[in-house]
């Protein structure tokens, strides 16, 4: 049984080397009520369905996300709708927020329940669920029309993405395993909206003493080839136990 006054929507982040995109998609609407009609009351949520506006037209877009079973709790859910969307297992996932405003949905009252999720999009193959008819990465700067208020769930999951990578190493989730000092300064650059200055940043990452030089350098680069690094998880929490401040 769906709980028709609570879902949970995922912005589910990606950097690309570049950019930080958001995946949104868009539900197959034949699909998904056919699969609603074989296992709810129809009646009972019937307006959630025929009047959401990502099933209505081609040109809204939606997070990712859906109404929670009564039998399953938000962090499982979460995770669900996560690996069901995209294909991948153990992502780092994080609830930041409850929107609750009482005309969020115009036909029915719904508190949705945020969670970001990160990931590198160039080292994962998606696969989409069956019920998806589309699913894009957009730039978090140049979004479509999107359904209820998503675009604000994003911002709100951006701003706290911004706090979360000053005080957290969480940033190394969307790098790849083994990285060059220029693409971890970008990600940075990219979700924190402002430049830094080259030389402050690799001193203070590199005083923090939690990066290993993996040995290896880029290959098949048009420049000087750049030497790749790796994130020691095991040496930043011991860092931290003997007092490390994370601070970017």
């Amino acid at each position: 049984m769906l709980l028709k006054n609570i879902s949970v929507d995922c912005v589910i982040f990606g950097f690309d080397g570049e950019r930080l995109n958001v995946l949104l998609w868009q539900a197959d609407p034949q699909l998904l009520l056919k699969v609603v009609r074989e296992n709810e009351d129809y009646e009972q949520v019937r307006i959630l369905y025929e009047s959401h506006p990502s099933l209505l037209t081609d040109y809204t877009w939606g997070l990712i996300g859906a109404h929670v079973p009564y039998e399953t709790g938000l962090d499982e859910f979460a995770q669900d709708i996560t690996s069901g969307s995209t294909g991948l297992r153990n992502v780092y996932l994080r609830q930041f927020q409850t929107f609750g405003d009482c005309n969020r949905v115009a036909y029915y009252r719904v508190i949705t329940v945020g969670y970001y999720a990160l990931i590198n999009p160039r080292y994962h193959d998606l696969q989409m669920s069956p019920l998806t008819r589309k699913m894009m990465w957009f730039d978090i700067d140049h979004l479509p029309r999107l359904c209820f208020d998503h675009e604000k769930i994003i911002i709100s999951a951006l701003n706290h993405l911004r706090e979360s990578v000053k005080y957290h190493p969480v940033g190394f989730h969307l790098l790849p395993e083994k990285f060059t000092l220029t693409e971890l300064q970008t990600m940075y650059e990219v979700i924190l909206g402002e430049k830094l200055d080259i030389r402050n940043f690799r001193k203070k990452i590199q005083k923090m003493d939690f990066l290993l030089e993996s040995g290896e350098k880029q290959v098949n680069v048009p420049h000087r080839a750049a030497r790749l690094y790796k994130f020691d998880k095991d040496k930043y929490e011991l860092l931290v136990k003997e007092g490390l401040t994370f601070r970017i």
